[in-house]
């Protein structure tokens, strides 16, 4: 993998994730690894770590009882094995099998002992990739609350114009019209995929292609979080006014159920999931990482090889929390592109038919290129 290519320790990685998440379908998660310590089929993590029934009942057994063994061969009884008792021949010793387990990871928490924090229970490099994703977030989030912009680019014009942004600081008492806050949103979710290191191997074809794919949804995901976190049960803009122009409810081609399903349902359900601000900006990421047909396959390869590394951080950060859920909390994060993708649908019917009923309503020309070239 390039080393611009974010990257998790390849002994962690807790499933072969390889197969693309479409926009119209998910990934199928093959339960292909193997035993961390043994090599044997495992199918979840216990203490941290991904491995066997066998194995997770033998370091319970020794923590639990305080066992301890002694090693008649300085402990190098498994040196040059990948896994304790992988070939047939090798030694047994429980000394050497404790210490594999140490080794890779596993760490025993009585019970009633408060849960570690997140940072003390995931690899160096796991917390250091969700870190970094928050505080592109935080940046992102930063930006649409005190920047602006009045220029009006292509997507074309953002994209090979590169890394860098032309928004300035909102001058005190600055309006900021209806129907720019959508443009601003998606201003910086163009900048926030253009600064990922891995986009500068992809040529600016590509680029387009996938940006154009999951721009949108990004946006309205990053909108419900939004007003998610304020407490609010519908989508409404940075400012607090409402998304929908004067008037809107009295057209009578839009239906009340339909315009209100717009605002509430990706908060509603980011309110059902009780969602994470770590699994937002996860999944975000995994999402935009969608190798599409329509790019090169250079940039595919690119694409997917990042796409296994957030998917497996998303999927190891549900174990670590959630344990024995984490696989059902794993599936119901990826189902939310089912309703991402329902909402970027009612946006482009609503916003395709509204000029014919207003029309002096313009759009911002990126929107246009985002929205209706879908």
């Amino acid at each position: 993998m390039d080393s611009d290519i974010p990257s998790i320790d390849s002994d962690y990685l807790p499933l072969d994730l390889a197969t693309p998440i479409t926009s119209t379908s998910l990934a199928v998660v093959k339960h292909t690894e193997r035993c961390t310590v043994c090599g044997k089929p495992a199918f979840c993590y216990n203490y941290g770590v991904l491995t066997c029934n066998a194995c997770k009942m033998f370091f319970r057994r020794v923590e639990v009882d305080q066992i301890t063994y002694t090693c008649k061969y300085w402990n190098k009884c498994y040196e040059g094995h990948a896994f304790v008792d992988a070939q047939a021949g090798s030694p047994r010793c429980r000394a050497c099998r404790y210490q594999r387990c140490v080794d890779v990871g596993m760490k025993y928490i009585q019970p009633g002992k408060p849960e570690l924090e997140l940072s003390n229970k995931i690899e160096e490099n796991l917390t250091s990739l969700i870190g970094d994703l928050l505080f592109l977030d935080a940046r992102r989030r930063h930006k649409i609350f005190n920047f602006y912009t009045s220029e009006n680019p292509t997507l074309r014009e953002l994209i090979t114009r590169g890394k860098g942004s032309r928004m300035v600081l909102k001058r005190e008492n600055q309006t900021v019209q209806l129907h720019e806050w959508s443009f601003l949103g998606l201003y910086s979710a163009v900048e926030l995929f253009m600064s990922l290191d891995f986009m500068e191997h992809i040529s600016d074809k590509d680029k387009m292609v996938l940006i154009k794919n999951y721009a949108m949804q990004s946006m309205v995901f990053f909108s419900a979080m939004r007003s998610y976190i304020g407490n609010m049960d519908k989508v409404v803009n940075p400012d607090s006014t409402d998304v929908y122009p004067e008037g809107m409810y009295q057209l009578t081609i839009f239906s009340r159920s339909f315009l209100n399903g717009i605002r509430s349902r990706l908060v509603v359900r980011c309110m059902e999931l009780k969602m994470t601000n770590e699994e937002h900006v996860l999944l975000n990421m995994l999402l935009f990482c969608n190798p599409v047909h329509e790019v090169s396959e250079a940039t595919r390869t690119i694409i997917t090889s990042c796409q296994r590394v957030y998917s497996s951080a998303l999927f190891k950060y549900c174990f670590l929390t959630y344990q024995q859920n984490g696989p059902s909390r794993f599936t119901d994060l990826l189902s939310l592109c089912h309703v991402m993708n329902k909402q970027v649908e009612d946006i482009n019917y609503l916003t395709t038919l509204f000029p014919l009923y207003m029309p002096n309503t313009t759009y911002k020309q990126l929107f246009v290129d985002v929205c209706h070239s879908l």
